[in-house]
């Protein structure tokens, strides 16, 4: 972590600056936003399709006319779509009332598109591909599919409903047949049809459309993209888009979901209502939406939640012995078989950390916990009636107080005041078996002095 943070100026440069690099060559060879000509927009698009990105893309062909937009480039790398109306995507790209071009890549990595995110290209005016980019197989248009047959039934109402071959030259009839299985290389991909050009990168993109006439939906369009008059503008997701859109992944959710629940059992073994509590309640959030978009079994979401529990109890009777053994494999096979789709899934190296993870952190910390909050050894716990103390952890109504030069549990008995911050000056009044009762000092003078008013007038 930095020791020195950055001051605002210099923070919103480095933005500025990261933002060119993403970008790469295109904006600074073509853009500037003040040149006049042609306005381009691009959106990079990483990772699954789903509900957030298909309303970003949608929202940004709707507006394109607004801005006054001539072209709209979405650099596409997805292995496809999940939880989403795919014919409405589809429609929305074949029939935008600007010229769309679909590119695959490029990335750190080969780009690919599979399923829906292949079906966009064929909806797009033009498709075009980096020369390691890979295109198909289209089944599954939807991940969230286990099934086959449905999955082909799908890729036909798809492709008949959109129309997407319209005012593509060269795509070959029953193309989605031969598709439906098949990955294709960028080579392989021009020469059957499905897609109109290669490009090393955006920049070698936008050279190779100027010029190029595009009929489709919005009428017959020649490009003139030449450098200096040419304005790019590049598009994001935006914060709650793409939060959302990275609550939708498997691994995410199986995360958030396994942490969300173990910090949940760890407020539980603390007293009053802390920063894990709140903590667990924020991950769980993001977790609830996950299994909402995704197809999950709620069995397996169950046995997660039996396996967290029992290692929890095991260490709560400080057990630890066939509940933990029993925990360890209720969580195991929750998160083997948490997705039922064969195209979603959690790695096992990551359920293997995640098991290891919990272990340690029942078996290990929260005995350690446990053991803390105990305080030190109860005999003579009598003798701490009438000694003063300051508060630890904030009673609600119990926490822990420091007494005799050690920390003990402690409960907050005045009913005037629901919680005691830290820092608070305490005195011991009681004991309630390993508890000590506490309450302020001028709270118990009072009590003590109409205790002896009344023994006086009595």
């Amino acid at each position: 972590m930095s020791r020195h943070r950055l001051p605002p100026l210099r923070s919103a440069l480095l933005v500025l600056v990261m933002g060119a690099l993403a970008l790469g060559a295109a904006a600074g060879a073509w853009g500037r936003q003040d040149a006049p000509g042609t306005s381009i927009d691009i959106l990079p698009i990483e990772g699954t399709l789903d509900p957030p990105v298909a309303a970003a893309i949608q929202d940004l062909l709707a507006g394109a006319q607004g801005r006054g937009t001539d072209l709209v480039v979405l650099q596409v790398d997805s292995r496809g779509g999940l939880a989403l109306d795919e014919q409405r995507l589809l429609d929305a790209v074949a029939s935008a009332p600007v010229p769309v071009v679909v590119y695959v890549g490029p990335g750190l990595a080969a780009a690919e598109a599979g399923g829906l995110a292949g079906l966009l290209v064929l909806a797009a005016d033009v498709g075009a591909m980096a020369p390691d980019a890979t295109f198909g197989p289209l089944v599954p248009v939807d991940l969230a599919d286990d099934a086959p047959a449905a999955d082909r039934l799908l890729l036909d109402e798809v492709l008949v409903g959109a129309h997407l071959h319209a005012g593509r030259d060269g795509v070959p009839g029953g193309l989605d047949q031969r598709l439906a299985d098949e990955t294709l290389s960028a080579d392989e991909a021009l020469a059957a049809g499905v897609i109109t050009l290669q490009a090393l990168s955006l920049d070698a993109l936008l050279t190779d459309l100027d010029g190029m006439t595009i009929s489709g939906a919005s009428g017959v369009t020649e490009l003139s993209l030449r450098a200096g008059e040419v304005t790019v503008k590049l598009h994001g997701l935006g914060l709650v888009r793409r939060s959302l859109h990275a609550s939708a992944t498997p691994i995410f959710i199986y995360l958030m979901l396994v942490i969300g629940l173990g910090l949940l059992l760890f407020e539980l073994f603390q007293p009053g209502f802390g920063v894990a509590g709140i903590a667990a309640l924020i991950v769980l959030v993001f977790a609830v939406y996950g299994v909402i978009v995704l197809p999950v079994a709620w069995w397996a979401v169950l046995l997660i939640a039996a396996g967290l529990g029992l290692l929890a109890a095991d260490v709560a009777i400080a057990g630890l012995g066939i509940p933990t053994a029993a925990g360890a494999a209720a969580l195991t096979a929750g998160s083997m078989f948490l997705y039922p789709s064969p195209h979603l899934g959690v790695p096992g190296w990551l359920i293997a950390t995640m098991v290891a993870c919990a272990l340690v952190f029942f078996v290990v910390v929260l005995t350690i916990v446990l053991r803390a909050q105990a305080g030190p050894d109860t005999a003579g716990i009598d003798q701490l009636v009438g000694q003063e103390g300051v508060v630890r952890s904030a009673l609600n109504p119990e926490g822990h107080v420091f007494v005799d030069g050690a920390l003990w549990r402690a409960r907050w008995t005045d009913e005037l005041e629901a919680k005691v911050a830290v820092g608070t000056p305490v005195r011991v009044h009681g004991v309630d078996g390993a508890v000590i009762l506490v309450a302020t000092a001028g709270e118990l003078d009072a009590a003590e002095r109409v205790g002896a008013a009344s023994s006086d007038e009595a």
